[in-house]
């Protein structure tokens, strides 16, 4: 039997979260529930966060099962300025890709990661190089990455660790007795009979003539102590299909309520009057007399990038390849434009047309807008979701009360740099075309569609 999704609309098997797009289905699993819960919606409801429960990361069809299990071996130590390894096992029940364990201590700002293991299922015990490292107790970062069911995920924890110097292994055995101890009396430890083994081995270290030495032996050895590491899903993505045939193109305007915000790809963007051939081309406001703007050259000034920068020059490129300036100038911070300003992730500045913006002349501020490697919401080790992950975005912003804005695209952007109300909401340019990206949920953005948000209408052409 199928239901109809809340979230999506489409039809889905039973289960607590829809097979098409992983919105949490309300009890009872029929269609008049569905039908009552669901929310008012356009031909997409882009920009809507994905549910806060838990989510079945390696079912296929979202059902109940439970994530993969990750287990830390307890009885591994670190020891001072020496380089070790930390043994993992992860129990999964059913098949995944492409997975890898990454570290991170923030304190010392030390990073390892287990090599990548092509396929898995089951049982699998994974171990871990970690550099060496000052002595003390260290609570380091835990992210478990792999794919599953056409879904890239991603699960974070904590574990502390131990780093400990040679005078210290007797103190840091006792703790180690005491915490596998603890785990078997707590029913925490998945093996009790190789944890017991382990406490019965440190118990005779304090009668070891060099217990550094006795420590070493016990953690290069066969003994496990397996103890659960507390992770959970942030970020479960589902694959981005191909973009419709309407979704690719070099331009893209979003109406939010009375604001315009207007996207443009190409190696390189174009500022002038003449419409025909420039991807921006302003006009006056209502009502304002237009002689300002009749002193902007046809081909005024151009934008594009280089590595991670981007760069702003004066006139265009005609049909000799040659660059010819503009009649009037182009103006940085009120100085013309010789050559090109480069701007790194970031900086700011106000870009006039024909002349000076204190004398009068057409301005817009420009931002160079940080790339996606500074979000939140993007997976640290992935990078191929939303461009590579250098580039920045070039912003400009009419000072001349018009409520538009005009961005070059060649990577990603953060909404929330033209509007704060849009937080978490990345766009990023893929395939030809342009998609949208919030948490776990993501889509084409495809003109004549109207996306119904949390943050209003917005309106795509």
């Amino acid at each position: 039997m199928k239901i109809a999704c809340p979230a999506c609309g489409r039809t889905t098997a039973p289960g607590r979260f829809c097979e098409r797009c992983g919105a949490l289905i309300p009890h009872g699993n029929d269609d008049d529930n569905a039908k009552r819960d669901a929310p008012s919606r356009g031909r997409g409801t882009g920009f809507a966060d994905a549910p806060a429960a838990r989510e079945d990361a390696l079912s296929p069809t979202g059902g109940t099962s439970v994530p993969p299990v990750l287990e830390i071996d307890s009885i591994c130590l670190l020891f001072e300025n020496l380089p070790g390894i930390l043994r993992f096992r992860l129990n999964s029940g059913a098949t995944a890709e492409n997975v890898a364990i990454a570290l991170e201590n923030p304190l010392t700002g030390a990073t390892a990661k287990s090599r990548n293991i092509a396929c898995l299922q089951g049982i699998r015990e994974i171990t871990v190089p970690v550099p060496a490292q000052p002595a003390g107790a260290f609570v380091w970062y835990v992210a478990l990455s792999y794919e599953a069911a056409g879904r890239k995920h991603r699960l974070e924890g904590e574990a502390q660790m131990l780093v400990v110097r040679p005078r210290e292994a007797q103190k840091a055995a006792d703790r180690l007795s005491v915490t596998i101890t603890n785990n078997i009396n707590n029913g925490n430890a998945s093996d009790v009979h190789v944890s017991q083994r382990a406490v019965e081995e440190l118990a005779h270290l304090a009668q070891a003539e060099n217990p550094f030495d006795e420590l070493r032996r016990i953690v290069l050895g066969a003994s496990r102590a397996w103890v659960s590491v507390a992770i959970d899903i942030c970020g479960t993505m589902p694959v981005l299909p191909a973009p419709p045939g309407a979704a690719v193109r070099d331009a893209l305007t979003l109406d939010i309520g009375t604001a315009r915000l207007r996207f443009f790809a190409g190696r390189t963007i174009r500022l002038g009057r003449k419409r025909e051939t420039n991807e921006i081309s302003l006009r006056p406001p209502d009502g304002v007399p237009d002689e300002a703007y009749r002193t902007v050259s046809r081909a005024q000034c151009h934008f594009g990038h280089s590595g991670d920068k981007v760069f702003v020059c004066d006139g265009q490129m005609d049909d000799s390849h040659v660059v010819r300036p503009s009649s009037y100038g182009t103006y940085w911070n009120d100085r013309r434009i010789e050559s090109a300003v480069e701007l790194s992730a970031g900086e700011t500045g106000v870009l006039s047309l024909s002349g000076t913006a204190s004398s009068g002349s057409v301005a817009l501020d420009v931002k160079a807008c940080r790339p996606i490697r500074d979000c939140a919401t993007c997976p640290h080790a992935d990078r191929t979701w939303c461009g590579d992950g250098r580039r920045p975005a070039l912003m400009l912003t009419r000072r001349d009360g018009v409520s538009e804005r005009f961005v070059a695209l060649w990577s990603c952007f953060h909404m929330e740099e033209a509007d704060p109300s849009f937080e978490g909401v990345v766009i990023f340019r893929k395939d030809g075309g342009f998609a949208w990206r919030r948490g776990r949920r993501c889509g084409w953005l495809v003109p004549g569609e109207t996306l119904n948000t949390d943050f209003g209408q917005v309106n795509v052409s």
